[in-house]
């Protein structure tokens, strides 16, 4: 079941509740795209994190995405990391706003976290169209109506 969540439903620190919700349903790896303008200073800004995450490196694979240039294209080569209690805290230092944060920044920002459960989407964020989605089963629904988080059953319209 597809559950839809927008990001004026949480506070930053709601999402990060929501992650370790995720978490606690077997979410085990995870990939962040970096938006630079600045190549050789958004560089940095991605130097920066992949030192703090390299240790948890679980490679490339192909996983489903959130965004790509075509359909075709949302399923694609990743690079991936465990999701542990490090990658969370860069994962917290790169978006200090909350997972659903959308703040491009002149030299660079990330941007559309996904987090796979045994390879497949869990929890997926298009930053720049402010939702994310959930891939929940029917007891998993039931799970997140009792933790007091928001969802839809279609894309929230941004007003």
């Amino acid at each position: 079941m597809k559950r839809y969540l927008a990001p004026s439903d949480f506070s930053g620190a709601e999402t990060w509740r929501l992650l370790e919700w995720c978490r606690g349903l077997g979410a085990d790896e995870f990939t962040i795209d970096c938006l630079e303008t600045d190549g050789l200073v958004g560089d940095k800004v991605w130097h920066t994190f992949e030192k703090l995450v390299r240790p948890s490196s679980r490679g490339v694979e192909t996983r489903e995405r959130m965004s790509g240039r075509t359909a075709d294209d949302l399923t694609r080569p990743t690079a991936l990391w465990e999701l542990n209690d490090a990658t969370i805290d860069a994962l917290k230092r790169a978006m200090p706003e909350g997972l659903f944060s959308y703040a491009p920044a002149e030299h660079g920002s990330f941007e559309d976290p996904v987090l796979y459960r045994d390879g497949k989407l869990l929890l997926g964020v298009l930053s720049h169209e402010a939702f994310a989605v959930l891939h929940l089963s029917d007891p998993e629904f039931e799970q997140l109506s009792v933790t007091g988080f928001r969802s839809h059953d279609s894309l929230p319209r941004v007003g």
